[in-house]
């Protein structure tokens, strides 16, 4: 049944579409895969990604945490749109592919994909740039150390390069605009490194950045655009560590360990666009996307005796494999219709996403004793081999109701038409299908004509399950802990009844309600403060240990667990003239969790507040850059992973970091449009205690220059 429907929808959406093609996006709106709200009444942080771009990152994450939401920001805690695209990875894009960065402060954004106590952040690429035609070159090169936080003079950092190089151009026409782009990126992580120790190559990888994108222009108001995005990416590490001693008692004995790693990913990415304007207020839009991704882990261990009287040899092989293709049929119907002071404008949104992966897992131990280090006397092998395939029927009806340009109520519901079958349910298994959600925003200032102050007050409703949660893949990177990005995921085509479903303990398909209330005041021109204010629930993972009859035993508890979380920012806009811009910004943020169902409840998070502070200043030709990341408060950090080395409740330390700090100039030349150099670093310094970073610094120059 589902199948034809799909069949159904796709060909009336390509037949509706095609004749006028695709109308051009519209600006008045923030497009989050699902639904569109619109800009003048959404609460939200927007961030101009020309203000990244001479910083080094290899994680949008990286460099947008500062400006939100502090330690909390990070790639795992993100979800990203692209250009209204739920199915992506931000970082296939250089940010000088990228005008905008928005994040939505509004409970809505868990019907497009976003889990509980996740962030939706909405990516703008460069795709109307000026003129007729045009080239860019951009490149940076670093120089990168790792700190020695405990300041142990037998250890010392290797020293390594980060650099990556960036080149575009486009052409636009009448009718046609497009354009394309290519990066090299190499990022590494250097080690302590000890005398015993031999660095053949620290945790690196190469990746390889393409990107192109055209729109055709049909009529005057329709176009077609597609977009391509491919990238591959090879990591590797390996080092050799002697003279280890695990034995007291034999001074003569020590081993030496071999480790090797080798990671290959490829990310292919492909959307085709149809946006059509029917008639006088009404749109249609209609998007294919067909994303896959794989990923080729090979790791190799080995250790053995170096001297003592016992002979000893281990060797351990491991490799992995996982690909994941991904194909997204959307289709949005809207009309918009304005009656005296009000504007109506429902709209219909049906989405229809397969997924596959496959995945497998080969592991082989030899363990060799005594003097015999030819013969194993005890190996094991395994391989593993597992496939999941989910399809999503997804319909999204709703309402906006616009008055007199002060009031905005938008409500709607999002319906689950997925078959039991399809999520390998039992019939008695409860699912539910439909998902409430609303939204309101009053502009106090236009409806009672106050001047001197312009505020806005936002509230909004939701209420889903993991059913609508996006589940997307993402490139690693450097990550302190080296593993598939994708080995501990709820695989979104799993069997719900074998994951320890239903029980007391764990229900995947249980649905949370999620608030969230906020206030935009401009107080001048100049000042403006941001207030946002979150109450959601979610499921937290707890490991109890205990011991039975001497045998340690370990064993997970799902606890229904209710999170708050409060952020301020409070935003300078000095200097805004023509040859001279100065903006200031600082943010504080708490998330508290509390569990509900334990034998006594466990608060996380409550005195902990992180955030950043942001600086940019362009005056004639020169500009100048600074941000601050900290976390102040003592006690259980309200994410496991909010520390470099993630724990169960982890412990929180007033922490602070320059995280990014560069000045530069703007030089006039005959022969390039425009030119500019400068000098950039990263986390140059932080406090000894500091939690909040990779511990990481980077010292280096960069350049860009158009044609």
């Amino acid at each position: 049944m589902y199948s034809r429907l799909t069949y159904l929808i796709t060909s009336i959406a390509l037949f509706i579409s095609f004749p006028k093609s695709y109308a051009q996006t519209d600006s008045t709106r923030y497009d989050l895969g699902r639904i569109r709200l619109d800009k003048k009444f959404t609460q939200n942080i927007t961030i101009k990604a020309a203000d990244l771009e001479r910083q080094p990152f290899s994680n949008l994450s990286e460099a947008i945490n500062v400006w939100l939401y502090g330690t909390y920001t990070r790639s795992n805690n993100v979800v990203y749109v692209i250009d209204g695209n739920l199915v992506n990875d931000v970082n296939i894009y250089n940010i000088h592919d990228i005008e905008e960065i928005t994040l939505i402060q509004n409970s809505l954004i868990q019907v497009n994909g976003a889990a509980p106590l996740q962030q939706l952040v909405l990516i703008k690429t460069r795709r109307k740039r000026p003129g007729k035609s045009g080239f860019e070159v951009a490149g940076q090169a670093n120089l990168v150390t790792v700190r020695n936080s405990e300041g142990n003079a037998n250890v010392k950092s290797t020293a390594n390069l980060f650099h990556q190089y960036y080149v575009s151009g486009y052409n636009n026409t009448d009718n046609i605009n497009s354009g394309f782009s290519a990066t090299y990126l190499h990022d590494v992580s250097p080690i302590l490194k000890t005398p015993s120790t031999d660095v053949g190559a620290p945790l690196s990888f190469d990746r390889f950045k393409l990107n192109g994108y055209t729109d055709v222009k049909w009529g005057a108001n329709n176009t077609l655009g597609a977009t391509v995005n491919f990238v591959p990416q090879i990591s590797r590490f390996k080092y050799v560590n002697a003279n280890i001693n695990p034995y007291v008692g034999d001074p003569t004995y020590s081993l030496q360990t071999n480790a090797a790693d080798h990671g290959r990913q490829n990310l292919f990415n492909t959307n085709i666009q149809f946006n059509s304007q029917l008639a006088k207020g009404l749109k249609n839009t209609f998007s294919a996307t067909y994303n896959h991704y794989s990923y080729h882990q090979h790791y190799a261990f080995n250790v053995q005796t170096v001297s003592g009287s016992n002979g000893y040899r281990s060797n351990y092989l491991d490799s992995n494999f996982h690909s994941r293709k991904v194909y997204l049929l959307q289709d949005n119907l809207s009309y918009r219709k304005t009656t005296g002071a009000f504007t109506f404008e429902p709209s219909v949104n049906f989405s229809y996403r397969y997924t596959r992966d496959s995945l497998s897992n080969s592991t082989y131990k030899a363990n060799y004793y005594g003097n015999d280090l030819n013969n194993p006397g005890s190996y094991f092998r395994n391989t593993d081999r597992s496939y999941y395939k989910r399809k999503n029927y997804l319909l999204l009806p709703s309402l906006s109701i616009l008055y007199k340009n002060s009031i905005n109520l938008q409500g709607g519901i999002l319906a689950m038409l997925d078959t039991r079958k399809s999520l390998n349910l039992q019939d008695t298994t409860h699912l539910k299908r439909i998902f409430p959600f609303a939204t309101v925003s009053v502009n106090i200032s236009s409806l009672t004509g106050i001047k001197a102050v312009g505020i806005k007050l936002h509230a909004s409703y939701t209420k889903q399950n993991i059913l609508s949660q996006a589940g997307n893949t993402q490139l690693s990177g450097v990550d302190p802990v080296y593993a598939n990005p994708l080995v501990t995921e709820i695989f979104v085509g799993s069997d719900y009844n074998t994951q320890s479903y239903p029980t007391p303990g764990y229900n995947p398909l249980k649905a949370f309600n999620n608030y969230v209330a906020g206030a935009d005041i401009e107080i001048t021109k100049l000042v403006s403060v941001n207030y946002t204010f979150e109450r959601g629930y979610l499921l937290i993972p707890f490991i109890y240990d205990y011991t039975y009859t001497g045998t340690p035993i370990s064993y997970t508890v799902f606890a229904d667990t209710k999170y708050t979380t409060n952020r301020i920012g409070l935003n300078f806009n000095i200097i805004n003239k023509p040859n001279t811009r100065f903006i200031s910004g600082i943010n504080t943020n708490n998330i508290n969790l509390k569990t509900l169902k334990l034998i006594s409840p466990v608060n996380m998070g409550n005195k902990i507040w992180t955030g950043g502070w942001v600086n940019r200043l362009e005056h004639n030709n020169i500009f100048a850059g600074l941000d601050v990341l900290y976390q102040t408060g003592k006690g259980n950090s309200a994410y496991a992973n909010a520390t470099p080395y993630p724990s169960i409740i982890g412990q929180g330390a007033n922490s602070f970091s320059l995280q990014n700090v560069y000045f530069g100039c703007k030089l006039k030349t005959h022969q390039f449009k425009n030119m500019e150099v400068f000098a950039d670093g990263r986390n140059l310094w932080q406090n000894k205690k500091s939690i909040i970073t990779d511990n990481r610094r980077f010292y280096g120059l960069g350049f860009k220059l158009g044609l």
